[in-house]
Formats: C-alpha cells, sequence, structure tokens
C-alpha cells in the first residue's frame, strides 16, 4: 500500500508549488509481496516519466530515503470521481458523465496506441479518475499499469467490479480497459457501486431501470462496454469515444433546438412545425438561423449566397459526393440521396439498415458507399436500383475509392476490402490491428490508408500485400493525400507526418496542438488541415514548416477543400468558412442551422455542404472563387 501527502515545493520560494508525494515504505513481510510492491512501484515511475498527456500527472522526481521510497507528482487539484459521486449522494447528469467519458477515452486512447509498446491501465474505477477544478480529467495511480504482452498471462490484479472476467484470468488486453470504463460510466450513472453487487451482474441492473433519465443511446454504449465475453465488446476505445461523442452532438443538438439563440441578438421567428419540409423533400425557404458574414471586398452577397436546401429526417455528419451530373450524399436517416446540384432536388434516395456517414463515390456509373449496417452497397448511378451489396462484420464507416476495375473501402471489422467493381466478389482482403475508419486512396497500383491501430499502410492494389506499414502517431481516421514523393496522413494524436511513398520513411512531422480527424489538402506548395482545437493549420509543403495558423472555431474536423485563391471548411459552431489560401484570413462565413463535420464540396457552381440540422445545403460561389475549383469531380 501507498500513502499520497499534499506538499510545497521550497524550491520556489517566491511562489507557492504544490506538488504530491507518493509514499510507499518496502518493509513488507512477505519477501515476494515486497518485491512485487517495489517492482510495481518502479513500473508507475518509469510509465509517467515516458507519458505525455494533459490527463496524466507529470512526474518531477523518483528517490529513496530512509527505507522508503517516493514519487514526486504534480499535485492535481480536485476531487475523485467516487468522493464526489459519495458526497452528491445522487447519479450525475448524462451530459457530464458523457463528457467525462470522452475524455477518459483521449487518454485510453493514447496508452493503446503508445510506442513503442501499448500501456494497459487495469484498474480504471472512480477513485483513479480525478476530476480537476477546471473540470477536467486526470487519470491517477498507474501502479499496476502494464505493457501489452499479448496472451502472456499475468497475477489478477484490479478491483473486484471493475474489473473485466479475463482480468481473472490473468489476462488484460484494451478490451478490459473498456470493460472497466464501462463499469465506471455505470456507476456514474446509477450511483449503483458494483463493489456491493455481485460480480458480472450489469445486465441485470439496466441503467435506465435505475435511472430513467439516461437515454437508451447512452444505455446501449455502456452495456455493450460490459459484454461479459471480450469479442462481443466495442474492440478499441476509438470506438467507444467515437460513440459517446455522437451522444453528447445529440445532446448539443437536442439544447440548441430547444433553447435556440439567434445570431448578432436578432429575434428569432418560430416556424410553424407542420410548415417544416418533410424527408427528402426541397426546402427553398432560406433558413432563420443562416447568416453570412462578409470580411472582404467580394462579390458576395447576403441575399445571394444562399442557393438551396435540401432536409432529410437526421443528421448530415457525411461528405457528397459530385460526378459531374448529380450530387449524392448519405444521411443519419439510413438513406444514401442523390441530388440536383443547381436546386438541390431529390432525384432518388436508397434505404439502408443504419445511418450512413461515409462519403459515397462514383465511378463508372456506379455508386459505392458503406453503411453503419455493416454493409457496402453498389447502386445504379441514375436509378438508385443495387446493383450488389456485400456484408462486413462491422460498421461501415471508411469511403470507398474506385479504380479501372476495383473498388477498395476498409471495415470497422479492421479490415481493408478489394471487391471487383461489377460483381462484388472480394479480390483480396488485408486484416489489419484496428477498425478501418480512414478512406483508402490509390496511386500508381498502391492503396494507402490509415487505421486505429495506429499505422498508415501501402498496400498492393493488385493483391493487398503490405508494402509499408508505419506508426502514424496514433488512431489514423482522416484520409491520406498523395502529393509528389510524400504521402501526407494526421492522426487523433494530434501529429501530422510526410511518409516517403516508396519506402515508408518519415519525410518531416508535425505536432498539432489537439486531435487531427480533417485530412490534410495541398495546394500552392502548402499542406491545409482543420484541428480539433478549432484551429486551422498551413505547413510548408516540403519540410513542414508552419506557414500560419488561423482559428475559426471551437472545433474542426471537416476537410478543407482548395482553390487557387479561397479554401472551404466546415466548423462544429456550425458555419462554413470561405478563407485565403495564402494567408488563412477569414473571407466570409455562412452559418447553418446545426454542426458542420462534414467537408464542402464543389458541384458544379454550388458549394455543397452537409450539416447535423439534417440538411444538405447548396451555397453560392462568387465568380472569382471559381479558379481551382471549375471542373472538379469527387470521383475518388
Amino acid at each position: 500500500m501507498s500513502t499520497v501527502y499534499a506538499a510545497r515545493d521550497l524550491r520556489f520560494g517566491q511562489v507557492e508549488r504544490m506538488c504530491a508525494i507518493k509514499e510507499m515504505g518496502d518493509s513488507e513481510p512477505d519477501p515476494g509481496t515486497r518485491a512485487l510492491s517495489l517492482v510495481n512501484f518502479e513500473r508507475e515511475a518509469a510509465l509517467l516519466a515516458t507519458i505525455a498527456h494533459p490527463a496524466v500527472p507529470k512526474i518531477y522526481d523518483y528517490f529513496a530515503h530512509d527505507g522508503m521510497i517516493y514519487l514526486v507528482l504534480e499535485f492535481v487539484d480536485g476531487q475523485d470521481l467516487e468522493r464526489t459521486l459519495f458526497a452528491r449522494k445522487a447519479p450525475f447528469p448524462e451530459e457530464d458523465i458523457v463528457r467525462w467519458g470522452i475524455e477518459t477515452c483521449d487518454v485510453l486512447e493514447m496508452l493503446h496506441n503508445f510506442d513503442p509498446s501499448p500501456i494497459i491501465f487495469r484498474d480504471l474505477k472512480p477513485s483513479n479518475i480525478m476530476l480537476r477544478s477546471s473540470g477536467k480529467v486526470a487519470l491517477i495511480d498507474f501502479g499496476i499499469a502494464r505493457t501489452f504482452q499479448g496472451s502472456q498471462r499475468g497475477t489478477m490484479i484490479g478491483t473486484e467490479g471493475y474489473a473485466p472476467p479475463e482480468q481473472y484470468r490473468g489476462m488484460a488486453d484494451a478490451r478490459g480497459d473498456i470493460y472497466a470504463l464501462g463499469a465506471t460510466l455505470h456507476h456514474m450513472a446509477t450511483n449503483s457501486d458494483p463493489r456491493q453487487q455481485t460480480p458480472f451482474t450489469f445486465h441485470e441492473r439496466a441503467i435506465q431501470s435505475l435511472n430513467p433519465s439516461i437515454s437508451i443511446a447512452f444505455a446501449d454504449i455502456v452495456m455493450r462496454m460490459l459484454a461479459y465475453h471480450p469479442d462481443q465488446r466495442y474492440q478499441c476505445v476509438a470506438d467507444v469515444r467515437f460513440e459517446l461523442e455522437n451522444v453528447a452532438n445529440q445532446t448539443e443538438r437536442r439544447h440548441s433546438i430547444s433553447t435556440p439563440r439567434s445570431p448578432g441578438g436578432a429575434k428569432e421567428i418560430e416556424v410553424n412545425p407542420s410548415l417544416e419540409p418533410a424527408a427528402g423533400q426541397l426546402d427553398r425557404r432560406r433558413p432563420s438561423r443562416k447568416r453570412s458574414v462578409r470580411r472582404r471586398n467580394t462579390e458576395d452577397v447576403l441575399s445571394e449566397r444562399f442557393l438551396w436546401s435540401t432536409a432529410t429526417a437526421d443528421e448530415v455528419r457525411g461528405t457528397a459526393c459530385y460526378d459531374g451530373e448529380s450530387v449524392f450524399i448519405g444521411s443519419y436517416d439510413r438513406h444514401v440521396y442523390c441530388l440536383a446540384p443547381e436546386d438541390g432536388a431529390v432525384r432518388w434516395k436508397f434505404p439502408t439498415g443504419r445511418g450512413v456517414v461515409a462519403r459515397p463515390v462514383s465511378h463508372n456509373g456506379l455508386v459505392f458507399v458503406g453503411s453503419e449496417d455493416s454493409a457496402v452497397y453498389c447502386l445504379d448511378a441514375r436509378s438508385g436500383g443495387i446493383v450488389w451489396q456485400y456484408r462486413t462484420s462491422m460498421p461501415v464507416r471508411s469511403s470507398a475509392v474506385g479504380h479501372e476495375n476495383r473498388v477498395v473501402v476498409g471495415s470497422d471489422d479492421s479490415t481493408i476490402y478489394c471487391f471487383d467493381l461489377t460483381e462484388g466478389e472480394i479480390l483480396w482482403r488485408q486484416r489489419t490491428w484496428g477498425p478501418i475508419r480512414s478512406s483508402p486512396v490509390i496511386h500508381e497500383n498502391r492503396v494507402f490508408v490509415g487505421g486505429d491501430d495506429g499505422y498508415v499502410y501501402a498496400l498492393d492494389l493488385g493483391d493487398g500485400g503490405i508494402i509499408w506499414r508505419r506508426q502514424g502517431g496514433g488512431p489514423v481516421q482522416s484520409e491520406p493525400y498523395v502529393t509528389g514523393s510524400v504521402v501526407l496522413s494526421s492522426s487523433r494524436s494530434g501529429n501530422v507526418v510526410a511518409f516517403d511513398r516508396e519506402t515508408g520513411e518519415r519525410a518531416w512531422q508535425y505536432m498539432a496542438s489537439g486531435a487531427v480527424i480533417s485530412s490534410p489538402r495541398v495546394q500552392n506548395g502548402t499542406v491545409i488541415f482543420g484541428v480539433a482545437d478549432g484551429g486551422l493549420v498551413c505547413l510548408n509543403q516540403d519540410d513542414g514548416s508552419v506557414c500560419w495558423v488561423q482559428r475559426y472555431a471551437n472545433q474542426i474536423t471537416s476537410t478543407p477543400l482548395l482553390g487557387k485563391i479561397a479554401g472551404y471548411i466546415g466548423t462544429i459552431d456550425g458555419a462554413c468558412v470561405s478563407f485565403a489560401i495564402d494567408t488563412g484570413e477569414m473571407i466570409w462565413k455562412h452559418e447553418l442551422g446545426g454542426s458542420v463535420v462534414s467537408s464542402p464540396v464543389y458541384a458544379g457552381s454550388a458549394l455543397v455542404v452537409g450539416s447535423t440540422d439534417g440538411r444538405v445545403h447548396g451555397l453560392a460561389l462568387a465568380t472569382w472563387e471559381h479558379t481551382g475549383l471549375s471542373g472538379e469531380k469527387s470521383e475518388k
């Protein structure tokens, strides 16, 4: 056992610098127990010394004195979640639990993708999650964390009620941490302490039966995390984070609907619900919450920016595809839409089993798209009729790419598939170590794609063989970009890397200030991408040096669309922003009715973008803005 003290660092006499001192004696009577305790303590010191993350306390010193050993750590000003819950005597609000869950997933994602070896925490529970005074969480007590050792068995260590079944057999992997996080979220949502219950009986204590205010979506996520068999849980913490972020966005959307805010202090006009367009119906009214902000002396005029808006029945989080004649886009209402680019009229829509977040791809008169129902669909571009479908074992959120007689796409089942274009037969498949949500690109008979396992892959288009595989620095969910002799990739850890196209060696690397889900794009010798902290970054293509950084929003996950003069990007704040390529200065900003996580696409004379308000929007561009965009198609 160890004791933790709050202390003041006297070396800083002019300020009060607090630190935490963790003390443990080596006087255990049993030599085996004493040796194990000391090994764990030394392991904790070594781990903390190599980890750099805002949710992990920094280590300042490690020493032995007078028969005791000590860790000097960053002082975390706050209280752990167990004590906070005990003082509250009631479950926390779902919104808070989801936020803490996402933040905990962030640090677990970093640990599970740690280089050179993944780190399994093994003892996640409310008392090991500190809630800082700022409201952010911190993970403490790495005493039994260890590097992942495959199927090697170890000692059963953990806390009963939170530890997964397999940990009792000495097995520990990332799915065990997912179970423990699920048990923690269940405790926070119900105030039912799992240590006081029969182990592995969460299914007998359904969250909503103990707390009816919890949403079905959140409860379903937690119960899947708590599956008895590891194979039935989420397979990586990135999946959990993705689902929790969806719940958070749904909650934010409900709040924005119930308490709408008008831009510029203007009055909000209530619209009779009976006048709202049905799913797939063209809405030619100018939405009351939209406005444009002109920042430069351009041709844009407020009344001319808005062209059309087509309503679907749920959020539009995916990016559109334009084939020169039609716009194809998916919606969470379980449909793929084909729209007219000039007015947004629905030409056809195709139903799938679940939501569609993948970008459709048009190739040789066919449209290929994946769905969260786990299927890949091939549709006739003109009629929307189904040509073939293939069902993978997990949701398909990766966007396909077509090349000659082949189409390549990834799946959450950790597999990259290559299909025959017209028959749907599998030509090859390549297994990886994590979900594939990155969208593959094809260049000179090679397939480049990222994975949630933290790797960027170069595969042979002919047989799917791995040519090279390199660490991307964290889960890679963005689409690689091939330019010249390098392949650009970005990751959720903030790493943006230029790999040599032939060998995979790193040409240069840039560390962003937040997660980078946005895919890098190149124009005029520069690399531009969005950052989850709301920044837009421009780097020199040759060496990765910073050209400029601008901040437009609280968060950007959208991929930029770049012309010769202007670029376009969506923001979580609910806007589509136009910016100058050379300086990043904002040209105009058009606010929509919901968050914009999709990426703008140029379709003829319109800028097409989806929003979580459930609509697909068509925006007008000034004549000069078409430079570098005219004639582009989003077929790849």
